[in-house]
């Protein structure tokens, strides 16, 4: 079965190949659309947070969130819902490498700490009444996720640890540097989906279906030209599209948590709208 699967890949990464060429100028296109939108959306919302919060905990967050909650995964789990996804990711894994995490808090965190940035979702929707219905059911899904899942974890807190406090620079320095590896990452990811929606729109295949499970702000515009239908719009950001998806496994890889628990996070928590919004229409 294996080398079959394998067969079909290698055809359909084929056509793909051939399909680059064939129509060059859209790719183009579609990656210099990709690229602005790095510039202009993703790098303003994503870089100063991940600088901030690299900061904040630098100077002691940490300490002073475990005083109050006597937990290091409550302060994961606010800049996750604030910054938004893919940050929850990032931060999981640097929780769980330094320490103050577990890998099994971490896989438990993965599948409810998500939110697309409010921001984000401010610019496309219509009225601050859809957006709050969005935000609304992202955070309120979440809270029903952690109810339902949190009898299969055994969530032991991991001890207070004191970290060594950087100067002002090398924390910056060091910031930045590994924010921007992120940024490239998700550059690319982004990139990649953006040309297979070209491809999708060439032979006419598009819809608010395909493009929620494979990309988030696409899917977003095509909703906005159909008259943002309030459930496939809520629907599409609780699956996040598979360009989120690829991010979040990138970002885990070579750690000990699993990408699966954010999938049934997401899962778990677009269905019941998907299946909403199947019947709006």
């Amino acid at each position: 079965m294996k080398k079959y699967i394998d067969y079909l890949i290698l055809f359909l990464l084929s056509i793909i190949f051939v399909m680059v060429f064939k129509y060059s100028t859209l790719v183009k296109t579609s990656i210099l659309g990709s690229l602005s939108l790095w510039v202009k959306s993703l790098i303003p919302s994503m870089l100063p947070i991940y600088i901030v919060v690299d900061l904040l905990i630098n100077y002691g967050l940490l300490n002073f969130s475990y005083r109050l909650f006597k937990n290091n995964a409550f302060v994961l789990l606010i800049i996750s819902l604030v910054a938004g996804t893919p940050t929850n990711a990032k931060y999981i894994k640097e929780f769980v490498e330094e320490g103050y995490i577990t890998s099994e808090t971490a896989n438990f965190l993965l599948m409810f700490s998500y939110s697309p940035n409010p921001l984000f979702i401010l610019a496309f929707a219509p009225s601050l009444e859809a957006a709050l219905f969005i935000l609304g059911s992202i955070y309120l899904t979440n809270f029903f996720i952690f109810l339902i899942f949190k009898p299969q974890f055994s969530l032991k807190s991991a001890p207070l640890k004191t970290k060594k406090k950087s100067s002002f620079i090398d924390c910056l320095t060091a910031s930045i540097a590994k924010s921007a590896d992120i940024l490239i990452l998700i550059l690319g990811v982004v990139a990649v989906y953006g040309v297979l929606n070209t491809f999708i729109a060439v032979y006419h295949l598009d819809s608010i279906f395909i493009s929620s499970l494979l990309e988030l702000t696409n899917a977003l515009s095509i909703i906005s030209n159909e008259g943002f239908p309030l459930m496939w719009a809520t629907f599409a950001c609780l699956f996040g599209g598979l360009s989120i998806h690829t991010q979040i496994k990138s970002i885990l890889e070579g750690t000990d948590i699993e990408y699966r628990y954010f999938l049934i996070g997401r899962l778990c928590a677009s269905i019941p709208f998907l299946i909403l919004a199947c019947l709006e229409r």
